[in-house]
């Protein structure tokens, strides 16, 4: 039997009493960005070279920097809650640390690599926001399921020089929530009664899916260690809550697809499509046991509404989410009337290195849908896609993230 924590019926109880009363929400959805081609990193000969010159091109992308811009999109619009996608934290700890040695964690080419975008994040916003929920992906080397004794380290091992240094990633997606929104975490588990399948993997406040890209890696460990093959899951994830907003319920969220994969072929796209159904079955099943029409998914789905079935059975996440779901950047004021066309609002991609002048955002990817078509879409917006939003100073900055991000106000 499903025993639904009490905060989750009290929502749809509240719901059900006063679903005839207008209610109005601004919500928002940010990819973060770590930086620079994590998975072109794995799948390098040399895997110690290539991870150095990955965490030379973190840093060069000036992740602090970047946190701060990212949250003052944030802080201008004031969104009830945030899914933030590619929330990245980068530590560094040295195998023998010397007090004389500037060689390791502190080498001044790569040492700004190492930042918690959501704490810079957090910070940066003042305390008017605190963290609601998080579901962790990669974590880097704890995924590699490595043998003692590097799996007692806090990092992996990578030779710089003459020096040790123990590098760990965690990507998360995160949910933020402004300070004065009451939430709960959905637990998805609970839902396992019904359907073993859902959240199988559990991962923090919510869960990774089932379906994901791998690649083998072969670590060169420092001597005399022997080299060692593991392979790496890309792990993808989502998570949610129930939260109250002006004394309504709403259900948000957050999650980030596997890209297209197109150095896979044509059936690259497989990983994305599968994620997409795993997601869109969970949150009906959710539904069935725990009704909120005011549902928001928001994230970054790599699929763009121009996206197509080229393969039978392989269809683009944004038809899977559109079928039931609305776009929200469909109904925007200016629709009807011709002014906004469906491909406005790109939101990827920036240069990989940020560094790109004017904008080269193509496509729109970032999306916001609701279960329940909103009474009105009174706003909808790209944020971060204007040169005066880059890094100071703007001559020598880069842009806050290769994606931009996408607010809008909804009423029901």
């Amino acid at each position: 039997m499903i025993r639904w924590q009490a905060p989750l019926l009290a929502a749809a109880a509240i719901f059900a009493a006063g679903q005839a009363v207008s209610a109005d929400i601004e919500v928002m959805t940010q990819n973060q960005y770590v930086g620079a081609d994590l998975i072109g990193v794995v799948s390098e000969p040399d895997f110690n070279a290539a991870a150095i010159e990955f965490l030379q091109i973190r840093a060069a992308s000036l992740p602090a920097e970047r946190a701060r811009a990212l949250a003052a999109l944030i802080d201008r619009r004031s969104p009830a809650l945030v899914g933030l996608q590619e929330v990245y934290l980068f530590t560094c700890d040295e195998l023998e640390p010397d007090p004389d040695d500037f060689k390791g964690c502190e080498d001044p080419s790569f040492a700004g690599a190492f930042t918690d975008q959501l704490a810079d994040t957090l910070a940066a916003l003042r305390g008017r926001y605190v963290e609601a929920a998080t579901v962790v992906n990669l974590d880097f080397p704890k995924a590699l399921d490595l043998p003692p004794p590097l799996s007692f380290l806090p990092g992996l091992p990578i030779q710089v020089g003459d020096v040790t240094i123990l590098i760990r990633v965690v990507d998360r997606d995160v949910i933020i929530a402004r300070t004065d929104v009451p939430f709960q975490k959905i637990d998805f588990a609970q839902l396992q009664g019904i359907n073993p399948a859902i959240c199988a993997l559990e991962s923090a406040d919510g869960c990774n899916y089932q379906v994901v890209a791998s690649q083998d890696i072969t670590l060169a460990l420092p001597p005399p260690l022997d080299p060692i093959t593991r392979t790496v899951r890309f792990e993808r994830g989502f998570v949610g809550v129930d939260a109250m907003v002006d004394g309504r319920p709403y259900r948000f969220i957050n999650t980030h697809l596997e890209t297209r994969l197109e150095s896979f072929g044509p059936f690259g796209r497989y990983f994305q499509t599968a994620q997409a159904y795993e997601l869109r079955d969970t949150l009906v099943v959710l539904q069935l046991f725990a009704p909120n029409p005011r549902q928001i998914v928001v994230g970054d789905f790599n699929s763009d509404p121009r996206d197509v079935e080229e393969i039978p059975t392989i269809v683009p996440p944004y038809q899977i989410f559109s079928a039931d779901h609305t776009d929200v950047w469909t109904r925007r004021p200016g629709t009807a009337t011709g002014k906004g066309a469906p491909l406005l609002g790109r939101t990827c991609c920036q240069d990989e290195d940020l560094g790109n002048f004017k904008s080269a955002l193509y496509e729109r990817v970032d999306l916001i849908f609701s279960l329940t078509p909103p009474k009105k879409v009174q706003d909808a917006r790209v944020l971060g896609d204007s040169v005066s939003e880059k890094t100071r100073p703007i001559a020598m900055g880069v842009w806050p993230s290769d994606h931009a991000s996408v607010a809008t106000k909804l009423s029901y």
